[in-house]
């Protein structure tokens, strides 16, 4: 696989849900709080994180098959981001990374988005721009990112 396309899969598999899921913890916390800027958005923060790490959990296999894959240093740290097979400290660090960006799009989402659009559609929209990136990610390359081996696909 050339770095080119691990770039562009990465960005729609992996960056752009990224953000949009960061987008979902905004709102939703926001949705349900109506005094989210208060002492509270720390438990939002330490939610967001933990829900963040169960997301980059699912996706290990494809992080490390692009990682392995690529041969320039940048891209080969972006994709870092997302491994978790590391030291307890690094884990830690991820954590820590991902309760700093949850706060932020707390009070990001509080700051740029109307309550009665919050409560309203936002989720439809960040749901709706994931699936379209997903889709196209998964169009791309997928047989690329696959855990079947080219063995098993030819048993079938």
């Amino acid at each position: 696989m050339s770095n080119k396309k691990i770039a562009v899969i990465y960005l729609f598999f992996f960056i752009i849900p990224y953000i949009v899921c960061m987008g979902v913890v905004g709102i939703a916390y926001n949705a349900l709080v109506l005094h989210a800027l208060t002492w509270r958005v720390v438990a939002g923060g330490v939610v967001g994180a933990f829900g963040m790490f169960a997301v980059k959990v699912i996706a290990q296999r494809p992080v490390l098959i692009m990682y392995r894959s690529s041969t320039t240093k940048f891209l080969r740290g972006l994709l870092n981001f997302f491994i978790l097979e590391r030291k307890r400290s690094t884990i830690g660090l991820n954590l820590i990374v991902d309760f700093l960006l949850s706060i932020a799009s707390i009070y990001i989402v509080a700051e740029l988005i109307p309550l009665s659009t919050i409560i309203g559609s936002a989720i439809g929209w960040l749901v709706l721009t994931l699936m379209v990136s997903l889709t196209i990610a998964s169009y791309m390359e997928f047989d690329s990112l696959s855990i079947y081996t080219s063995k098993k696909k030819n048993e079938k």
